[in-house]
């Protein structure tokens, strides 16, 4: 092998050399990723750096507080249908929607009656079809409740513990919303945690340089 062949096969050697590890850094990179997206944390305890352990944590904190806001919404549903069962008289066997379940809130009664939710749409006829009595029984059948959602509150005071106990679960719908959100980023960053803690390359400079009779020379400086 002449001299230039020499120097060719070893700038090859150089190249795949360098294209190895730097192949083998991507792969390790992104396993460590996909771990911490995985499982917060996960990709830097793999490699040895303990942040993870803080993304760790805080998976198991925020997870524990979306369990504890879900348990508390479900259990104040159901109290709430047995509270309107109990003191507003509904059906034990309806099916609630959420705008039924706020109209309780607002309206005495599912009624005709002063206070009541249907009087308020016999109102809202008459105010958008005033010389249309057709009109206004078509839109009263729309949106009036039938006797079958009836419910009627015992006071004043029954509906607004009522409406306490509803509120509350909306609440705690937010809670688990905004804990979900945060869940979310906690994967997010604790990938991107991993990437800044496996990039072990980022500190090592690979050069090739020429020594006086053009042999090729690789160096290596790592900072550490």
């Amino acid at each position: 092998m002449n001299t230039v062949s020499r120097r060719k096969f070893v700038l090859v050697l150089l190249v795949l050399s360098i294209t190895f590890l730097v192949t083998a850094e991507e792969i390790s990179i992104r396993k460590s990723m996909f771990r911490s997206a995985l499982v917060p944390g996960w990709g830097e305890l793999s490699v040895g750096n303990k942040s993870g352990l803080i993304f760790l944590a805080s998976e198991i904190l925020l997870l524990s507080s979306r369990f504890y806001f879900v348990e508390e919404a479900d259990l104040k549903e159901k109290a709430s249908y047995n509270f309107a069962v109990k003191y507003a008289h509904i059906s034990a066997e309806l099916d609630l929607s959420d705008e039924h379940y706020y109209h309780m809130t607002r309206y005495i009664s599912s009624g005709f009656e002063t206070g009541g939710y249907n009087a308020n749409i016999v109102e809202i006829a008459k105010a958008l079809y005033p010389d249309d009595l057709l009109a206004q029984t078509q839109y009263i059948e729309e949106n009036a409740y039938s006797d079958d959602e009836y419910w009627a509150w015992d006071d004043k005071f029954k509906q607004k513990d009522y409406s306490i106990l509803r509120k509350r679960i909306t609440q705690y719908g937010d809670y688990v919303k905004a804990i979900t959100g945060a869940v979310i980023a906690n994967h997010i960053f604790s990938a991107l945690n991993a990437f800044r803690s496996s990039s072990r390359l980022k500190n090592l400079n690979a050069q090739v340089l020429l020594d006086s009779k053009m042999n090729p020379i690789l160096t290596l400086q790592y900072k550490f």
